[in-house]
């Protein structure tokens, strides 16, 4: 298990404060940097991928998991809407991008799937959690009737068809290259959203894509916090079910309260979901990539100092506690066995 977290610059107070928390690898986008067109658009270019790896392991720091551009118009964008020659093309710029990264030794790229993708957030300040800090809310009745102006009306067999043909084109390369591909779910995770099915909200759908296309690099990006948004899930059964099919390629470890109609991203610790037990749990199913954390509430300046940073700083420590604790439990227990099969023995 590794503790990695996104850098968003490659500044050097930026990579030096990472380092300082002892962070090893990371998940990175950087997409003005590494993209070969304007608007996060093309292929990945293999000499900008070794830049950010010269730079960040100045700092020892090791560029793990990138993640291919979200948003609109960005590289795969006309993919999601059906077969064209645009998206076919779109199609081919993923692929050679994923050769890329591959040989650049990158481990994991995650991706999604939507056209309005994370829509419908009650930004901070309006909504606060523990002692004031800036929380993110979603509040469905809120957003039921909205819709950003690019969204298009799909239906639940159109996005499957559209995602499939784009999973049969990429993982074939995915898997020549050794690229383990990390799906973020859909966040926020209701049935439908601006006009469109969201058919990776529930473990049902999550679980029917691994199903479609089979191979060893189609996995998830299991972001904690959305899992548990999904009302009525059992967010500890997802991740041993998929844990234990290899199929967890990337981690958002964060919590929430409440969960769809209305929920809010709070701190890691403060969450209905029992973090300790999670985190057992990967370590029981084998986890071996990146634990991340994702969406830290915003905390009070100090005496006018900002403190933009000390969120994550403290979802960093928090799970570097809890692997802590695990692998030494694993360790001891590991030693226990080993002490009675001698004895068995003897």
């Amino acid at each position: 298990m590794k503790l990695g977290e996104r850098l968003d610059t490659l500044a050097d107070d930026y990579l030096q404060f990472h380092e300082q928390l002892g962070i090893r690898w990371a998940m990175f986008r950087l997409w003005d940097t590494v993209m070969s067109e304007p608007g996060s658009r093309g292929v990945v270019k293999a000499d900008a991928i070794a830049e950010v790896q010269k730079k960040c392991r100045a700092y020892g720091i090791e560029p793990y998991c990138f993640l291919l551009p979200q948003g609109r118009n960005t590289q795969y964008w006309h993919a999601r809407f059906g077969q064209s020659p645009e998206a076919d093309g779109e199609i081919e710029n993923v692929c050679e991008s994923l050769r890329v990264l591959g040989g650049a030794g990158i481990q994991v790229c995650e991706w999604t799937w939507s056209v309005p993708d994370v829509f419908g957030r009650i930004p901070w300040p309006t909504t606060t959690g523990r002692g004031g800090a800036g929380v993110s809310r979603f509040d469905y009745d809120l957003v039921a009737d909205k819709r950003p102006e690019f969204a298009v009306d799909m239906s639940a067999e159109q996005m499957w068809d559209n995602l499939i043909y784009f999973m049969e084109k990429i993982l074939p390369v995915a898997e020549q290259a050794g690229v383990r591909m990390a799906m973020h779910h859909h966040d926020p995770p209701t049935r439908w959203l601006a006009g469109e099915a969201r058919i990776l909200s529930s473990f049902e759908g999550m679980k029917r894509m691994i199903e479609e296309v089979d191979s060893p690099m189609n996995g998830f990006n299991i972001c904690q916090g959305t899992v548990a948004e999904q009302a009525g899930t059992d967010v500890l059964a997802v991740i041993r079910y998929f844990g234990e099919r290899d199929r967890i390629n990337h981690v958002h470890f964060r919590n929430v309260k409440g969960s769809v109609p209305v929920f809010d991203e709070s701190f890691i610790d403060d969450g209905d979901v029992d973090m300790y037990q999670a985190m057992k749990i990967y370590r029981e199913t084998g986890y071996q990539h990146l634990f991340m954390s994702d969406h830290c509430p915003r905390m009070v300046e100090v005496d006018g100092h900002p403190t933009a940073l000390a969120s994550r700083a403290y979802a960093v420590g928090y799970i570097r506690a809890l692997m802590h604790a695990v692998e030494t439990e694993y360790a001891a227990e590991k030693a226990r066995m080993a002490q009675r099969e001698g004895k068995l023995v003897g």
